[in-house]
């Protein structure tokens, strides 16, 4: 049927002609991403395709039943930094650092974690450790002075991060029934724009590479989870404890640790996640929690509701320049079926 004038009119107009044109933009545009997210994807798989399991070590986990409680110890992994190079002539001998530190304080924190746990089985059963990997592995190139002064690019940094993950991992695997990794993929470091985006920013995250390769690495422990959480924040549970594990680089900070925008953070995040639960109550298991897990501080502290990891580097330049000064430390916990967490302790690498 012909249209009248008025409805020709209506439908060549320049105002629906523009939104058309508009939509027909977006739809390019969408292709385009599609196209090259795919792209990632196919690559990602190709490399991890090429990489041979590193094989486990043979089994020492033995628990002789000493109560009738079982815990779960926890292992907090948050801004290795590989790549970064402090002098310490920069800061007046405050500290220093390098890819020969950053991997040696690691291997140094998973070995002193497994004498930790082995003085808890005196007292307690613990089979289970749950492992949090909170984001800044690399250095990365978000500063110009960072692709100045690191040791290699970031590709190598992804690759070197990745290797010493892997090499935590397998030295713990062989001391517990089970190991479960959770590893959050969007931090600080690690992006790939200039500002942080929020949109898939844990995909478009040099991090995440870090992960895929730790986790095709430990194929072969079958009795490693490895979990990649490709977001800002997720729920993970630790037997009866339920963790919000973020990198942390969300919180607003000026000088200093920054108190009430974590409390506020806090606050909101609760607020926001009780409205599903009411409304869901099945909702509970995934959204909500009782403690906020976080590292970027690069110091370590404890609240009720919150906690913080240290880092590998401790201080650099930019904290000296600010006057502050933290040892590079990690922080590890265990969690009791009836009284939650007790007897953390941030190791002094």
């Amino acid at each position: 049927m012909p249209l009248n004038e008025s409805e020709m009119r209506s439908k060549y107009s320049e105002e629906v002609q523009e939104l058309s044109r508009q939509l027909a933009e977006k739809d390019i545009i969408l292709d385009g991403y599609k196209k090259e997210h795919g792209k990632l994807e196919v690559f990602f798989n190709r490399v991890c395709n090429l990489i041979t399991p590193v094989l486990p070590l043979p089994s020492q986990f033995k628990l002789e039943k000493r109560s009738q409680s079982e815990c779960i110890a926890v292992m907090q992994i948050s801004d290795g930094h590989m790549g970064a190079v402090q002098l310490a002539d920069e800061i007046e001998g405050f500290g220093e650092f390098s890819p020969e530190l950053c991997e040696s304080r690691q291997i140094s924190y998973a070995e002193r974690f497994i004498h930790w746990i082995a003085m808890h089985r005196q007292a307690y059963n613990i089979r289970e450790v749950a492992i949090l990997v909170t984001g800044d592995l690399i250095s990365g190139d978000i500063h110009e002075e960072l692709k100045i002064t690191n040791a290699f690019p970031s590709p190598v940094q992804v690759v070197r991060a990745a290797e010493v993950l892997t090499k935590q991992v397998a030295m713990i695997a062989p001391h517990f029934e089970k190991v479960t990794v959770h590893f959050i993929s969007e931090d600080n470091h690690a992006r790939l724009t200039r500002k942080p985006q929020a949109k898939e920013a844990g995909f478009n995250s040099l991090n995440y590479l870090v992960g895929k390769l730790a986790g095709v690495y430990l194929e072969a422990h079958h009795n490693v989870e490895f979990n990649i959480y490709p977001q800002y924040e997720k729920v993970v549970t630790v037997l009866n404890r339920q963790y919000l594990i973020s990198h942390g680089h969300g919180l607003i900070s000026w000088m200093g640790i920054p108190w009430y925008t974590i409390q506020r953070k806090v606050g909101k995040e609760s607020t926001s996640r009780l409205q599903i639960i009411m409304n869901d109550i099945v909702k509970a298991k995934d959204v909500g929690f009782h403690k906020y897990i976080f590292g970027h501080f690069h110091t370590p502290f404890d609240d009720v509701l919150y906690s913080c990891c240290g880092s590998v580097s401790g201080t650099d330049a930019y904290d000296h320049k600010n006057g502050r000064f933290a040892r590079p430390s990690q922080s590890s916990w265990i969690v009791h079926p009836k009284h939650g967490e007790f007897n953390r302790i941030n190791f002094q690498l």
